[in-house]
């Protein structure tokens, strides 16, 4: 290679990785997304896997990474909020995907498909302490037991009047 062409090769090559190093970057962090319907879905990853997802589609779920250590299958439980708030939550174990680990699910606040108060005011009720909990975390604390770990607070734009419109709110 000639002497000009060493110093733009090393610069492209430079802006190359400064531009990968980017992109992995934002694959960290929360992030609020909208499927093919418009539904949103607001998670949080950590080192490229999945520790925290909120969500609506065909129902309201909550996936989460268990803080202490996971069954394949079963009943569970976290309390998820902050220090002095906090909101508990049942629902079972899930196997991860991938490099998810997410290993906690419930779905619609833990009212049957079949309730006729899911969507409801009741539901909605529960919606909003949830969301209210979350939204003032700072940082984000999921707990069960002594075993616990925390996120940062959430700064992805406007999730919060996303997630609301889950279930016809």
């Amino acid at each position: 290679m000639s002497q000009a062409r060493q110093p733009l090769s090393i610069a492209l090559m430079a802006l190359f990785f400064l531009l990968l190093l980017s992109a992995l970057g934002r694959a960290d962090g929360w992030k609020l997304e909208f499927d093919s319907r418009k539904l949103p879905s607001l998670s949080y990853a950590e080192n490229g896997a999945m520790m925290f997802q909120l969500g609506c589609g065909r129902a309201f779920g909550l996936h989460a990474k268990y803080p202490g250590t996971a069954k394949k299958a079963g009943k569970a439980s976290i309390a998820i909020g902050r220090v002095r708030a906090r909101v508990t939550l049942h629902g079972e174990f899930e196997e991860p995907e991938g490099a998810d680990q997410t290993s906690f699910v419930q779905w619609d606040l833990g009212f049957s498909r079949q309730d006729p108060e899911l969507f409801g005011k009741r539901w909605q009720k529960a919606q909003s302490r949830l969301l209210d909990v979350i939204e003032r975390a700072d940082p984000l604390i999921i707990s069960q037991g002594p075993n616990s770990y925390r996120l940062p607070r959430i700064d992805a734009a406007n999730w919060r009047s996303a997630i609301e419109k889950c279930g016809g709110a």
